[in-house]
Order: C-alpha cells, then sequence, then structure tokens
C-alpha cells in the first residue's frame, strides 16, 4: 500500500508542476504577448484540480512514510512556488522508500 501511496504522491506533484508551467506560460501570453485568455482558462482549471489532488496526496501519504507536522508543512508550502513540488519529492521519496515495511 505504501509504495502506491508514494507512486499516487509523485505523479499528482508531477502533474501538479506541469499544470503551474502551464499555467504561468499561459500567463504570460495574455499579459505581456497576445492578451489571449484560452490558455488561462485551460490551465487555471486544470491546475486548481491539480493543486487539490496534490494536497490530497500528501495527506494520503502522511500516514504511510510518517512525516512530521514540520514535513507536511514544507510538501503543501511547495505546491505553492513553481516546481518545487518536483524538488520537494526528489527529497522526500528516497526516504520515503527507505523506511522498513509496515507491520
Amino acid at each position: 500500500m505504501r509504495l502506491a501511496l508514494i507512486r499516487v504522491f509523485q505523479v499528482m506533484a508531477i502533474i501538479e508542476a506541469v499544470t503551474w508551467t502551464g499555467l504561468l506560460i499561459s500567463m504570460a501570453f495574455k499579459y505581456f504577448i497576445n492578451g489571449d485568455q484560452t490558455g488561462v482558462r485551460l490551465f487555471g482549471g486544470l491546475h486548481g484540480f491539480a493543486a487539490i489532488g496534490y494536497v490530497m496526496a500528501v495527506f494520503l501519504v502522511r500516514p504511510e512514510v510518517n512525516w512530521s507536522n514540520r514535513t507536511t508543512a514544507l510538501a503543501l508550502a511547495a505546491a505553492v512556488p513553481p516546481l518545487a513540488s518536483l524538488w520537494f519529492v526528489k527529497k522526500a521519496v528516497p526516504r520515503a522508500l527507505a523506511l522498513p515495511p509496515n507491520p
């Protein structure tokens, strides 16, 4: 079960980062290049769902990998800066995989 939840967490972090990046690029097009809102509408909605999914994944994986309140807060904060969720996954997942199996 732990490996499946870690995988869900990894996938949600990647989706969150990709949609965040898409939203930022779309905002650049909207405000600086051509004023087109299509990308913002598309990536805004996708990123909203992805961010909620990422937060849910954090809370699902937390008891399986014994994250402290501090680590959980860091995982949640990593959703705010673009691509920080990928950095968090790179640091946290190897540690989670190194834990001994649950009884």
